[in-house]
């Protein structure tokens, strides 16, 4: 009680933070990435899953559709230097992973160049915050590889201007259906941590607890892409003899902050023609990630 208390009041005497809606016409530079087997040996271990059920171990050259995550953080963590018109870096710090959208559009032939063309895709109020949506699309050898939609919700900051957006954003569907099974994942503390290193994701308010607290947290939290990664690779499994080239899309929402140490229960609701509905709830039965879908050719 008495720590949700203190957390209130530093939340409450917080500096103050703004973001314009007319920044969704800043302009961000294109950015070049090198994809190899040390890059990608690195994020399948920081996704790898107590039981073995990280699918994409045992060869090095198959990319899990979360790696894309990886690369696009690359630029939302350095943001300002692709900017031409930096933002206040207070607001950037603030940053929470809320959903995440990859579509698929060819195949990836490895090693590759890899550009990202990013632009600010939507800017919106939220109750909590400001919501923001980035929109890369990858190609290689100019052909488009992959598009991803990353949202993120700048936690404390005020949204001035209505809010505007350049197009549409992929929808989930939440899906309040009876499990077809559940797999259950144990998120040791030092997990937040061991993703930073290994996959290269990391912000204040995952692996600095006093920085958390500051902004109203009740203390450091789990990368949401971690914990969907775990998620599609043990679904990947269960579904599909751990076949990752037959995806299409993956989609999810994250709902609530994961607090480590946790034990999350995976949740397969729906298998409907070609997609796979799942949720993830924790320790406490609330929902962390919602709407979760993957998509099969």
């Amino acid at each position: 009680m008495l720590k949700k208390t203190i957390a209130s009041l530093r939340f409450f005497f917080r500096k103050r933070l703004v973001f314009f809606s007319d920044e969704v016409f800043s302009q961000i530079k294109d950015f070049d990435y090198l994809v190899n087997a040390k890059d990608l040996s690195n994020y399948n271990e920081a996704i790898k899953n107590d039981k073995q059920q990280n699918i994409s171990t045992d060869i090095e050259e198959i990319i899990h559709p979360l790696y894309y995550t990886k690369i696009s953080w690359k630029i939302i963590e350095n943001l300002n230097k692709y900017l031409e018109n930096p933002f206040d870096e207070a607001i950037l710090k603030t940053i929470v992973h809320q959903s995440e959208t990859i579509i698929f559009h060819n195949d990836l032939e490895f090693p590759a160049n890899l550009k990202v063309v990013s632009k600010i895709w939507s800017i919106q109020a939220h109750k909590k915050g400001t919501k923001i949506v980035i929109k890369f699309d990858y190609y290689s050898d100019n052909k488009h590889i992959a598009t991803e939609y990353t949202g993120g919700l700048l936690f404390g900051v005020k949204c001035i201007g209505g809010g505007k957006s350049l197009g549409e954003i992929p929808k989930t569907e939440k899906i309040d259906e009876l499990s077809i099974w559940e797999e259950k994942i144990e998120i040791d503390k030092l997990m937040p941590f061991i993703y930073a290193e290994k996959a290269e994701i990391d912000a204040p308010i995952h692996t600095n607890p006093k920085f958390a607290k500051s902004i109203g947290l009740p203390n450091n939290i789990l990368q949401g892409t971690c914990t969907f990664a775990k998620v599609v690779s043990i679904i990947m499994t269960k579904e599909c003899k751990g076949n990752l080239d037959i995806i299409k899309s993956v989609s999810a929402k994250f709902t609530r902050m994961l607090i480590p140490p946790n034990r999350v229960t995976v949740r397969l609701l729906k298998k409907k023609k070609n997609i796979l509905y799942f949720d993830v709830l924790d320790n406490k039965n609330k929902a962390v990630l919602r709407g979760g879908q993957i998509l099969l050719k």
